[in-house]
């Protein structure tokens, strides 16, 4: 079909080098007058630059920035050194107003931090609309990986009464007029007001439930007889922080493989997943990806990103983990501990690395992948202690308990630059026996996991998977700084105005 209202990269398209009368529909971005002639940048969104139009002052009237319009004139050659095409108008329809005055956006570059203020309107600015077209293209990129591979999307479920990870980080849903009835109550202080809603609260459903804060266990069910499974599904973790690195809904990639029995399939998978994807959003987005990369490295119009000259830094991350880069490297927990021990002096790192066992934070992935490395990293066999009760001890895919005596598991972080991590993933523990005793061990009831033990009781099968925050994956090819730059309403702690 053809679209009743052409986009402005249609327009363009579409013209043959000739004076073609055309109409435009889209919202103003600047107004520059002169005594003889007014130039006018409308914008759609459908290409970066959007169009220049050049109108009679006498019909400039009330438009401004933000102002929605119809333009109608002739598409022609332009004698401009900036653009090789512009719209000479002879009719103006102004289709909404926006009083300058009022307009918070009507400056032409504004600070990361001003326009995350105005979540609703930051998508009228150039940065946002690039950067909403490269999260398209970064999930057609890996819906396209996928399925061609012969793997399954499926939708699973937000309400959950599982915590996959264990973290008690969950949202709780509640019965809505119980809840109702509880906030109605007056209570002398918050200690008995909690006390109140404990004895009080009544369960939506049978058992407790929660938002999910992954689809792995549910992915793992239908991997049972479908042997390749993916989701991109959103995920929430109640986590009262305020980092650039935390949301409280955020997107998932997260893929299930039947039949898996050695950790190097599960990195290869990962590998070749994220190279085709970014590959996909270089060829298809390198317009939008030059434009938010370069306007990332400086906040916007104010401050330096965490990357500097990321505009650089970017391409050359990206270059990285697209194809034809060189492969991923691939070291154990052991190793990148002594990697880091090496370092302790000269970094001074804020958490110790001295003693084996210890979680690998932040600065410590950042530090491997950004400096030591200078590239993405697989990181394998950490200490069971220290992840979820599902991974596969490495004794028994690898013939090794660590060199330490600690007892490691069959699993994976992929670390890259500029985020830390980005990937986690692992082998599935497929034996009931074990299942149940790592379950105990990390103090969780069996309870509510009746239908995850069956999965082991009937048919099991040795398997693996992983889960990609979608939202660190555009961090890391933009060289955004803050999480709640890179999805579009986001909501954190504290915050969920619109």
């Amino acid at each position: 079909m053809q679209f009743p209202v052409l986009s402005i990269r249609e327009v363009l398209q579409r013209w043959t080098g000739g004076s073609e009368r055309v109409a435009v529909h889209g919202w103003v971005r600047t107004v520059r007058q002169q005594k003889q002639v007014a130039f006018v940048v409308v914008a759609d969104g459908s290409n970066t630059a959007g169009i220049q139009a050049v109108v009679n002052p006498d019909l400039v009237g009330s438009l401004a920035t933000g102002t929605s319009v119809r333009l109608e004139g002739a598409l022609v050659r332009s004698i401009g050194a900036n653009q090789s095409v512009e719209l000479k108008v002879d009719t103006v329809t102004l289709l909404g107003d926006a009083n300058p005055e009022n307009y918070p956006l009507h400056k032409a570059k504004l600070p990361l931090e001003h326009l995350r203020d105005n979540i609703h309107l930051r998508s009228r600015t150039r940065t946002f609309t690039s950067m909403w077209k490269l999260r398209n293209a970064t999930f057609q990129g890996f819906h396209s990986f996928f399925q061609k591979h012969d793997f399954i999307h499926i939708n699973t479920p937000i309400i959950t009464s599982s915590d996959c990870e264990g973290a008690g980080e969950a949202f709780r849903v509640f019965d809505p007029e119980s809840f109702k009835s509880q906030t109605e109550i007056t209570a002398p202080s918050t200690q008995q007001h909690e006390q109140q809603q404990q004895s009080t609260s009544k369960e939506f459903f049978t058992t407790p439930a929660n938002l999910t804060v992954s689809s792995q266990l549910h992915l793992e069910a239908i991997a049972a007889a479908l042997p390749r499974v993916y989701t991109i599904s959103p995920a929430f973790r109640a986590e009262k922080s305020l980092s650039t690195r935390h949301l409280a809904e955020f997107w998932m990639l997260e893929a299930e493989c039947a039949f898996f029995t050695d950790l190097g399939q599960v990195m290869d998978l990962v590998e070749a997943g994220v190279r085709a994807a970014t590959t996909y959003v270089r060829d298809t987005c390198t317009e939008d990806l030059d434009i938010v990369s370069q306007l990332s490295a400086n906040g916007g119009s104010g401050g330096k990103n965490s990357n500097g000259n990321g505009g650089v830094i970017t391409k050359n991350v990206v270059e990285m983990m697209a194809q034809g880069g060189n492969p991923f490297h691939r070291i154990t927990y052991t190793e990148a501990l002594r990697i880091l021990q090496q370092f302790s002096k000269k970094k001074k790192w804020q958490y110790s690395v001295d003693k084996w066992g210890c979680s690998l934070q932040s600065e410590h992935e950042r530090f491997l992948a950004d400096e030591y490395f200078k590239g993405p990293v697989f990181v394998t066999d950490y200490p069971a202690e220290v992840k979820p009760f599902y991974m596969l001890d490495s004794s028994d895919c690898l013939g090794n308990r660590g060199e330490h005596g600690g007892k490691t598991v069959a699993c994976v972080d992929l670390l890259v630059p500029g985020i830390g991590e980005l990937v986690g993933g692992s082998l599935r523990e497929h034996s009931l026996e074990k299942i149940e005793e790592k379950i105990k061990e990390k103090g969780l009831s069996l309870q509510g996991l009746e239908w995850y033990l069956d999965l082991r009781r009937f048919g099991s099968v040795p398997h693996g998977g992983f889960g990609l925050g979608m939202e660190r994956y555009l961090m890391t090819i933009t060289g955004m700084s803050n999480i709640k730059d890179v999805i579009p309403i986001p909501r954190w702690y504290g915050h969920c105005s619109c």
